[in-house]
C-alpha cells in the first residue's frame, strides 16, 4: 500500500501500528542536495569548517529568481502562491503527527548522507533552524536522540578497506557480495516490496528502502567480529553506538562528520595557505604560481581566493615570504586566515552591540516624553494597521499529555487545521527544546542504551 495525500488521514492508524512495531526507522527526503543552485564552488569548499557548512546548507534555499511581470501576472502568480502555501501547510502539519511518533518513539533514525534531511526536517515540523551551530546540535539530538549515516558507517572502519564506492546505488550492490550477507525481506500482506532489480533510485521511498538495508548488512557484519560470532545485530546493540549521531560532511577534506554531541574535528592545516588574486586568474595562474612546491590542492572560495595545500607543512613559510613583495596577490597560513575572520567578527559584533546600546539609549530617552504614544495602533491618512504575532501550537516540547495524544492520533481535525507550524521565534524553540531533552532523561525511550559503548570499532578522530 502506498499512502499519499488523498488517503494519509485514513490511514494514519497503520501508520503509527508501524511506528510502534519498527525496530528503526530509515529516512530519505530526496533533497536537492548542495550539487544544485547557483553553483557548487559558491556552495562548497574542501576546507569548509563544519560551522560554515551549516551556514551554507541553511541559506542554500533562500536562493530565489526574480523576473519582470506585469501587475496582472504578478497578481495571478501570488494568488496561486498562496493557494498552494495553504495546501502545503495543511500537509506539513498531517504528517507533522508521523514526524513526532517518530521522534517520541526514541528508537534509531537512519539515512545516506543525511544531514540535509534532518535540517528540513527539523526546520519544516519543529520550529526555524537556529543561528548557531551548536543550538542547531542541541536541538536536533532533542528530536532525534539516535541518528546514524550510513555513508559514514561505509566510510569507516572496518568497511572503509572493502568498500570502495560509498554512493547509495553502489554501496548497495557492493553490500550484497562477500563478505557480506544481505537480508531477506518479506513484505507484509497488501504491501508490495521494492524489486532492488530494477532499480528506483532517486525516488525517495525507495533510496529509504535500500537504506536500510545496508545498514543492516553492515550491522551483521560487525556481529562476526564477536567471539562466538553473531549473525544479527539489532538496532539496539552496543556495536553500532560509535556511528550515533555523526552526520556525513560532503566534500570536506579533513573532517569527515558534524559531531552532534560535542565539539568538532579541528584539523591542524598548517599545510594549508589561503590566497587572494584578481579576478581574471583561472586555475591554471594558480598552478603556476605554485610550481616550485610539487603536487598541490586547490580549493575555490569566490572569484577572488582560493585555499591551497602544500604535500609538504614546512614549505608554507617560504611560500608566504615570497608574496611580501608581491602586487598582484596576496598569501597567509590558514591560521593567520582564520584569526583575521575571528577578529572581523569579533569587530561586527561589537559594533551590533553598540548600535543596539545606542538604539535602547534613544528608546529610553523617547519613554521620558511626556507626549509619547504607548499604544500598538497606528494611523496614517485615515488607515489602521495593527501587528499579531502567531505562535505555532505543534511543537517537540509541549507537555507529555500532548506527545501521547500526538502519538495516539487523538488530535482532531479541528486542532489538525488551526496548528500553524510556520511561526515560532528562536528562543521560543531552544526553550522547548531543552524541556525535550529534560523529558527524554527522565522517560528512557524505547531502544535506549544506557550502558556505555563497546571499544571495537571507534569512529576515528582523524581522517
Amino acid at each position: 500500500m502506498e499512502i499519499i495525500r488523498s488517503n494519509f488521514k485514513s490511514n494514519l492508524h497503520k501508520v503509527y501500528q508501524a511506528i510502534e512495531e519498527a525496530d528503526f526507522f530509515a529516512i530519505d527526503g530526496e533533497f536537492s542536495g548542495i550539487s544544485d543552485g547557483p553553483s557548487v564552488t559558491a556552495l562548497t569548499n574542501g576546507f569548509d569548517t563544519p560551522e560554515e557548512r551549516y551556514q551554507k546548507l541553511k541559506k542554500k534555499e533562500r536562493y530565489i529568481v526574480i523576473s519582470k511581470v506585469d501587475e496582472e501576472e504578478r497578481k495571478r502568480r501570488e494568488q496561486q502562491k498562496q493557494a498552494k502555501e495553504q495546501e502545503e501547510l495543511k500537509d506539513a502539519v498531517g504528517f507533522s503527527r508521523v514526524i513526532h511518533a517518530i521522534a517520541n518513539s526514541g528508537k534509531l533514525v537512519i539515512g545516506h548522507n543525511m544531514l540535509l534531511d534532518v535540517m528540513h526536517t527539523v526546520h519544516q515540523f519543529y520550529c526555524p533552524l537556529p543561528a548557531d551551530l551548536n543550538e542547531f546540535k542541541e536541538m536536533t539530538t532533542c528530536v532525534f536522540p539516535r541518528l546514524l549515516d550510513t555513508k559514514l558507517m561505509a566510510s569507516t572502519q572496518p568497511f572503509k578497506d572493502i568498500i570502495n564506492n560509498t554512493s547509495l546505488a553502489e554501496l548497495e550492490k557492493r553490500l550484497k557480495e562477500t563478505p557480506f550477507n544481505p537480508p531477506k525481506v518479506e513484505s507484509a500482506e497488501g504491501f508490495p516490496s521494492y524489486d532492488t532489480a530494477s532499480e528506483q533510485l532517486h525516488e525517495a521511498g525507495y533510496d529509504a528502502y535500500i537504506t536500510g538495508l545496508c545498514f543492516i548488512s553492515m550491522a551483521n557484519y560487525l556481529g562476526s567480529f564477536l567471539s562466538p560470532p553473531k549473525i544479527h545485530v539489532s538496532a539496539r546493540s552496543k556495536l553500532i553506538e560509535p556511528f550515533f549521531n555523526k552526520l556525513f560532511l560532503m566534500r570536506v577534506m579533513d573532517i569527515p562528520y558534524l559531531n552532534l554531541e560535542g565539539p568538532d574535528l579541528q584539523p591542524k592545516r598548517d599545510h594549508v595557505l589561503h590566497v587572494t588574486f584578481p579576478k581574471e586568474w583561472k586555475t591554471s595562474d594558480l598552478y603556476q604560481l605554485f610550481s616550485a612546491f610539487g603536487n598541490i590542492q586547490i580549493s575555490w572560495i569566490d572569484d577572488t581566493s582560493a585555499f591551497v595545500s602544500l604535500s609538504q607543512p614546512e614549505q608554507v613559510q617560504i611560500a608566504v615570504n615570497t608574496s611580501k613583495y608581491a602586487e598582484s596577490y596576496r598569501i597567509q597560513t590558514y591560521a593567520e586566515y582564520v584569526g583575521r575572520k575571528h577578529e572581523e567578527k569579533q569587530m561586527k559584533r561589537k559594533w551590533a552591540e553598540d548600535g543596539w546600546k545606542e538604539v535602547e539609549r534613544k528608546r529610553s530617552n523617547s519613554q521620558c516624553l511626556p507626549y509619547a504614544p504607548q499604544n500598538h495602533y497606528y494611523h496614517a491618512d485615515g488607515l489602521t494597521a495593527t501587528s499579531t504575532v502567531r505562535k505555532r501550537n505543534l511543537s517537540p516540547c509541549q507537555a507529555e499529555a500532548d506527545l501521547e495524544a500526538r502519538v495516539s492520533g487523538e488530535l482532531s481535525d479541528t486542532e489538525l487545521e488551526q496548528t500553524d507550524p510556520c511561526a515560532e521565534s528562536h528562543s521560543e524553540g531552544r526553550k522547548k527544546a531543552k524541556k525535550l531533552k529534560r523529558m527524554k532523561k527522565d522517560l528512557s525511550p524505547t531502544g535506549s542504551i544506557t550502558d556505555s559503548p563497546a571499544k571495537l570499532f571507534e569512529v576515528p578522530d582523524t581522517w
